[in-house]
Formats: C-alpha cells, structure tokens, sequence
C-alpha cells in the first residue's frame, strides 16, 4: 500500500498537457497535496510533488533543516519535471507558495505559469523576528499544523514546530519578498478568507509585488489555512486546470490580452 506522505510522481507519458509541480507546506507533507495532484492526474497532468528535507519526520529532525536545503530539493524537482518534455508550472500551499515564488525568481523562464494557495511572503507575529534567538531556550513550540474548517479532517504534520527550522523560513520570505519584481510569469492566487496560520495580506503582499501582467485572486469563503483538504478544494482543483488549459491555448495562439481580477 502507497503511503500518501511520501513524494509521488505522475508520468502520463507523451499525452500529457502539462507537468505540475507540487510543493507542500512547513511541518508537512506531499499527503496535502495528493487529492490536487490526483485531480490534475485526472485532468491530463503530469504531477511531481517532492517531499522537503527534514520533512515526514519528527520535529528534532525538520529542527536541522534549513530552507535552501528545502529550496535545492524543489529545483531538483522541477529539473525532473522538465524532464518529462512538457511545459511545466509550479504549485504550492504556504511555504511551498513561498518555495514556489522564488523558483519563478530564480528560474522563471522554465515555468508556464503559478498556483498558489495560501502563500506566505511575511510574518505577521509580534515576536517572530525573536525565533532565531529563541531556538536556544526553546527549541520547539505547539504544532501549527492541520487549521482545516473541515471537522473529519487531520493534516499530516510534525508533533511540534521547530523554531531553528522556523527562522529558516523567515530568511527565506526576506530574500524572496523584495524581488517578487523578478516574476512576470502567469499567476493563480486562491485565498481563505479565514486563515489561522497565514495572514491573507501576504497575498495582497505578492500580487502588489509582481511584474507578471496575468493575475487572477480567488476568494476561499469556506477553507482555513490548509485548503487543499478542507471545503473549497474542488475551487482550487478545477481553477488550477482551468487556469493551466488557458496559459497553454494562449501560449498556442500567440500573445493575447491579459488580465488582472479577483473572483469571489
């Protein structure tokens, strides 16, 4: 039996539209992202979704990871993905947002387009910036995990959050926010509208930020942090292939007018 938290990959071989990359989010696993990338399997997608290091384990584990470690494993993933000789875009839940938006600083000319759901680009916690000298005193706090509306319905995460790990993740959001300039390419932003974990303005932060001149923000009115698996999965599910069938009948068809909108 498949063990859903591990990375997955699939082929559909030469009849595939597209590949898309999937990145989960901090303290998680690619068992968040399974149900979407069976959905785009279905669809006609490829899907690589890797698994980050340090992640799938215990807390003291995720403690010793770092975030270019985390970042290498995700280039290493979207060179297997364009491997398979399709046009590639890149997803992700919160920190895989974020991932996600510095490989399109990085390597936007290998990427169709961006879905993103939930993305973290900043912290809105008072004593955040305390996290790097905090971890000395206290190496890990309650788990940030599973903030799912849904009632029948548990994320797969760590026990417990490390800080070191955590101020990991903030290095990364300072050096990814101030180029979000670098990114023109197409972008899918899906937002709960009650997030316990990531602030909603982080998204308001990256449309403001990017210099790509197709942009689309949907409103999740029924979903908290972890979209994927609560009640408006189907949105983000039938959006990301609505989206990705569009980006590549355009790219068909030669440059068209492009849009900026945000749909309730």
């Amino acid at each position: 039996m498949t063990n859903d938290s591990e990375e997955f990959t699939f082929d559909l071989g030469p009849d595939a539209k597209a590949t898309m990359l999937l990145c989960h989010g901090f303290t998680s696993d690619p068992a968040s992202m399974r149900p979407w990338g069976e959905h785009l399997r279905d669809a006609g997608f490829n899907v690589v979704s890797p698994l980050l290091p340090g992640h799938g384990e215990t807390w003291q584990v995720l403690a010793k990871a770092t975030w270019q470690q985390w970042y290498a494993r995700l280039e290493e993933a979207l060179d297997a993905a364009l491997a398979l000789g399709r046009p590639v875009f890149a997803g992700g839940l919160s920190m895989g947002g974020s991932l996600s938006l510095r490989l399109a600083e990085q390597r936007g000319g290998d990427l169709a387009g961006l879905v993103l759901v939930n993305p973290a680009i900043f912290d809105d916690k008072p004593h955040g910036f305390l996290a790097p000298a905090l971890r000395y005193v206290m190496p890990s706090v309650s788990s940030i995990g599973s903030d799912v509306n849904k009632p029948d319905v548990r994320e797969k995460t760590t026990s417990r959050t490390p800080v070191a790990a955590y101020a990991s993740l903030r290095q990364l959001w300072k050096v990814t926010r101030p180029e979000l300039a670098r990114i023109t390419v197409p972008l899918r932003i899906f937002t709960s509208a009650e997030d316990h974990v990531v602030s909603p303005r982080n998204s308001a932060v990256i449309r403001a930020g990017v210099r790509s001149k197709d942009v689309e923000a949907t409103v999740l009115p029924r979903s908290f942090h972890v979209a994927t698996l609560d009640y408006d999965a189907e949105t983000i599910f039938s959006g990301s292939v609505e989206f990705m069938n569009r980006q590549l009948a355009r790219a068909r068809s030669g440059p068209q007018a492009q849009t900026r909108g945000v749909h309730d």
